[in-house]
């Protein structure tokens, strides 16, 4: 994917855990997020442009993050969303900043 074909609905699409707030951690939200995690590093990575963009540095942090706490929440038995709570707030706050890179 080149900087031209990044588009906002893409970001979303692509790079953005499907949980919802308030919803229980389970082994899906797990995987869905190492899933964004990976794929978004890689992304990031491998581009130079975006790499170089201090939000996309954020979120690729903020979603790495998210993903490590539910894991950890998980293996540890504690799948209540207020365990992920801090995690999620941040991804979605860093995500609305990326996405209005994107579309302005």
């Amino acid at each position: 994917m080149t900087v031209v074909e990044l588009t906002g609905t893409d970001f979303k699409k692509i790079y953005f855990p499907k949980y919802r707030e308030f919803q229980d951690v389970t082994e899906d939200t797990v995987k869905d997020a190492k899933r964004c995690s990976d794929t978004f590093h890689d992304f990031l990575v491998n581009s130079p442009f975006f790499s170089g963009v201090s939000c996309f540095r954020v979120y690729d942090n903020d979603l790495f993050s998210f993903y490590k706490q539910a894991e950890r929440c998980l293996k540890s038995g504690r799948t209540s969303s207020l365990d992920i709570y801090s995690q999620w707030v941040a991804i979605c706050g860093s995500s609305m900043i990326c996405h209005r890179f994107l579309t302005t």
